[in-house]
C-alpha cells in the first residue's frame, strides 16, 4: 500500500518548505517503498530537471520520479534532489510495532484506535 506525504508551507504537511512562492500544500509524494511518484497541486508549479531537460509538471498528473531527478517548487531557487526527498520520507515511515498509525490520505500520524484528525466524520 502506498502512503502519501504532502510538501508545502502548511504545518499540516509532512515536508515543510518555508518559501513564499511555495503553496500551503504544493505537491503530494506517493511512497511506493523503493520509488516515489509526485503530483503537483500548486499555483506556482513544480519543475522537474531530468538529464538536462527542465520542464514544468502538469498539474494533477502523477509522475514517477527517478533517483537522479531534481525538483524545484514555485519560484524558489533551491533544488531538491528526488533521492534526498525519498530519504526524508523514509525517516517519516513508522517503525514496525508502533502504536501510531499514519493516515494514507493525509500523512498525519495519530494513535491507534483513534481516527485521523483531518479525515471527515
Amino acid at each position: 500500500m502506498a502512503h502519501r506525504y504532502k510538501l508545502g508551507r502548511s504545518s499540516k504537511c509532512s515536508l515543510l518548505v518555508d518559501e513564499r512562492s511555495v503553496s500551503l500544500e504544493h505537491a503530494i509524494f506517493i511512497d511506493h517503498g523503493d520509488f516515489l511518484k509526485i503530483e503537483d497541486v500548486s499555483r506556482n508549479g513544480t519543475w522537474l530537471y531530468r538529464k538536462s531537460v527542465k520542464r514544468k509538471l502538469q498539474k494533477h498528473t502523477v509522475e514517477k520520479l527517478k533517483p537522479e531527478d531534481i525538483l524545484r517548487f514555485g519560484f524558489y531557487e533551491q533544488e531538491f534532489p528526488a533521492i534526498e526527498i525519498l530519504s526524508e520520507i523514509k525517516k517519516l515511515r513508522l517503525p514496525v510495532g508502533s502504536q501510531h498509525i499514519r493516515c494514507p490520505i493525509h500523512g498525519v500520524i495519530y494513535m491507534q484506535g483513534k481516527k485521523c484528525p483531518q479525515c471527515p466524520d
